[in-house]
């Protein structure tokens, strides 16, 4: 089953079957077509893999690609697995060859024949490998990153493959894992304690910073990596583990014994800031809009009618699930277009409009970009500014206008496939350009300078116009827009910071700000 990730609200249809299986010959015998009818099998995990991997990649993939090609351009790289191997295609075959002798051959197949190059693959595979110890010696998973990579290498740089531990640690990230509901550093003795999320288990049981962890299930953690720790700690919901562990101020250490639940990364923090509430948002996952909501609604009850606004931080956000990034977007806007996606598949093509239903409310908003917020941070940003609904501080976002769908692969890997573009509310591509703030800070440390320079001498306003009307197409026009406010580093307080304060505790200033965006609109 294709999995439904950045990019999809509805799963897509089940994988189909392979059909038809490539008639193959090696080049050390001479057999009769009744041998070679014979020796017609079903196709094993390497020739699954890969045709599975093609097929995505023909059916999905935002530009359309001949499979022929794709298999080709994966195989031309075993010769990184065995310098003395090469490819060679000739008389409707292609042929594998150690040192210049062919040791294996497979008939070609039709040019989208995904099923036909993935038993060609395969046959290559394992009848080379009786040839070239190199090729013996390479573990499945070397095999196919090596291949895959070949095939994806001609595509847009979004679109990768992530072998089955890697997948699992992606899917951890979007879906969530067991866990106990800590975040750990490295110790000399174990894990210190870094941060204990409430209502988890690690919470309830009493568990607190700084406390440090020497043992899990009776094994010592001393000297161990913190990533196999991490493992160690992690397993399956509902499963039970026994933690040894340090107190300071406690002579002796203590044993606790938890049982992990369903835990989802964290991705949105909250601080109160006087009379501003201020959101840092890390990520995109299935939990995200959840917790944003929640920590608008805390602020607000916090600091209740003398709210001043909230700054929503997206700064090195690279984004996330795109339905987040529309939901979360939907939080403070009553109704109009929030995003729209457009590519090849059919069901690419998606409109996403805003609910009724909101907790922003009418709470003036400020949200932070730089040039490492992407893709879903993009798109929330991008919406309110269109909308009228934010003023953007900082400098021009990254341009990661594409949306990506995740496929589960035979071996449980994921196949990461670009498939759709980004459009904004206004119908400005988001690709290679990003989102324009509506005060840059780019160019200077000066609050007072970057409101003078935005709102009196017109920059903003102007800005915002070249980059909606830019073609992402014309180089020039890119090199021009990159300029205009490029992220760099600043020295000394935080400016974008700076920035927002001062406009949130004006209201004559923040009104003048948010005008910039509907006044560009008109033109």
């Amino acid at each position: 089953m294709r999995s439904a990730a950045f990019g999809i609200r509805t799963p897509l249809a089940v994988r189909a079957g392979c059909a038809g299986i490539l008639l193959l010959a090696t080049a050390c015998s001479m057999t009769s077509e009744a041998d070679r009818q014979a020796d017609r099998k079903p196709p094993g995990d390497i020739a699954r893999m890969f045709a599975a991997v093609l097929e995505d990649v023909q059916e999905i993939y935002i530009d359309e690609e001949a499979v022929s090609a794709l298999a080709l351009a994966g195989l031309q790289k075993i010769r990184t697995l065995d310098p003395a191997a090469s490819i060679e295609r000739r008389d409707g075959a292609v042929r594998l060859l150690i040192n210049g002798t062919t040791v294996a051959v497979a008939a070609e197949g039709a040019v989208n024949d995904s099923a036909a190059w993935g038993a060609a693959i395969e046959r290559l595979v394992e009848d080379g490998s009786i040839a070239s110890q190199s090729l013996q010696s390479t573990s499945r998973e070397k095999l196919y990153k090596t291949l895959i990579d070949g095939q994806l290498s001609a595509l847009d740089r979004y679109s990768r493959y992530a072998g089955a531990d890697a997948a699992r640690q992606q899917r951890d990230e979007r879906e969530g894992f067991g866990g106990i509901g800590i975040s750990i550093i490295a110790d000399a003795e174990g894990a210190l304690i870094d941060r204990v999320t409430d209502g988890m288990p690690a919470a309830r049981s009493g568990i607190v910073k700084g406390d440090i962890i020497t043992r899990a299930d009776g094994v010592s953690l001393r000297g161990m990596p913190l990533g196999s720790i991490v493992q160690m700690l992690r397993g399956a919901i509902d499963t039970a583990i026994v933690m040894t562990l340090r107190r300071s101020g406690l002579t002796d250490p203590f044993d606790v014994t938890l049982t992990r639940e369903r835990v989802i990364p964290l991705t949105v923090f909250y601080e109160r800031r006087e009379r501003i509430a201020y959101l840092r948002m890390t990520g995109f996952n299935q939990d995200s809009t959840r917790e944003l909501s929640a920590a608008v609604l805390q602020a607000q009850a916090e600091i209740g009618a003398g709210l001043a606004g909230i700054v929503l931080d997206l700064r090195g956000n690279p984004g996330g699930l795109l339905d987040q990034a529309v939901d979360a977007a939907d939080l403070f806007v009553m109704q109009g277009r929030i995003s729209t996606t457009k590519g090849r598949h059919p069901d690419s093509h998606q409109i996403f409009d805003a609910s009724p239903a909101m907790v922003g409310q009418d709470n003036p908003l400020v949200i932070l970009i730089d040039g490492a917020s992407a893709s879903a941070s993009e798109v929330l940003a991008a919406a309110l500014q269109d909308l009228g609904r934010a003023v953007l501080v900082g400098s021009r976002s990254f341009g990661k206008g594409t949306v990506q769908t995740v496929l589960r692969l035979p071996n449980d890997g994921e196949l990461i496939l670009t498939w759709a573009r980004l459009l904004t509310p206004s119908g400005y591509i988001l690709d290679k350009l990003g989102v324009m703030p509506t005060l840059c800070t780019s160019h200077t440390d000066d609050a007072a300078a970057v409101l003078r320079q935005a709102l009196d001498n017109g920059e903003a306003l102007r800005h915002i116009r070249m980059r909606r009307a830019a073609d992402n197409a014309d180089p020039e026009q890119l090199k021009a827009i990159k300029a205009l406010c490029p992220w760099q580093p600043h020295s000394g307080n935080d400016i974008d910071i700076e920035v927002a304060r001062k406009i949130l505790e004006t209201p004559g200033l923040y009104k003048r700000a948010l005008q910039i965006t509907v006044l560009s609109a008109g033109s």
